[in-house]
């Protein structure tokens, strides 16, 4: 199980996440994360959206920028902001110099204990599929069947790529997942996760 304390680095953005808070300490509920963005680090990940989720991003050190409902705004230090659930946005990363720091806090909108080990851990095999060199420049799995096996995870804790309808990805995963698990590919590895 993924706790307070656990961490991943994202080779391609040298971006680190911490759990700070985990299912035990949020009642299942949801995560406080530290991420940790480098100066010039990309964008940690795509424009996306969860329907329950909702996310308050505090800016720690440094200056960030995101997007929510495709416009770019701005966070300095002690800023925060709410994304709420239903809305496209892109989580912040650094527009100034040196690192810039934020934490994230997520309600999950329901008891979902399972969610911080799934979502993390499938960060971390990001990560290591990075690693590896199996993943391509937009941070994704190269293999179509490592795409859906991951994408699958994402999708059945409330995580949904905003350019795409959502009912078109559950509907590749139902069709597709079986067929990568068929094959071995799995959303999380244990030897990525620790």
């Amino acid at each position: 199980m993924i706790k307070a304390g656990w961490e991943t680095t994202d080779p391609r953005t040298r971006t680190r996440t911490v759990v700070v808070k985990g299912a035990a300490e949020t009642a299942g509920r949801g995560w406080v994360l530290e991420v940790h963005c480098p100066e010039g680090a990309l964008a940690p990940n795509p424009a996306h959206l969860h329907q329950r989720w909702v996310e308050t991003f505090e800016t720690v050190e440094g200056t960030a920028a995101y997007t929510l409902k495709g416009e770019q705004r701005t966070l300095k230090k002690g800023e925060s902001v709410v994304f709420p659930a239903g809305v496209p946005h892109m989580h912040p990363w650094n527009t100034g110099s040196g690192e810039m720091v934020y934490r994230q806090t997520t309600d999950f909108g329901a008891t979902t204990p399972d969610t911080v080990t799934a979502v993390m851990g499938a960060l971390a095999t990001i990560n290591g599929l990075t690693r590896e060199g199996r993943v391509g420049k937009r941070g994704l799995p190269k293999n179509p069947f490592q795409f859906v096996a991951t994408g699958r995870v994402y999708l059945s804790h409330d995580v949904y790529d905003a350019a795409l309808p959502i009912a078109l990805q559950k509907g590749l995963a139902a069709a597709f997942g079986p067929l990568a698990e068929l094959f071995g590919y799995r959303g999380v590895y244990d030897r990525f996760v620790g």
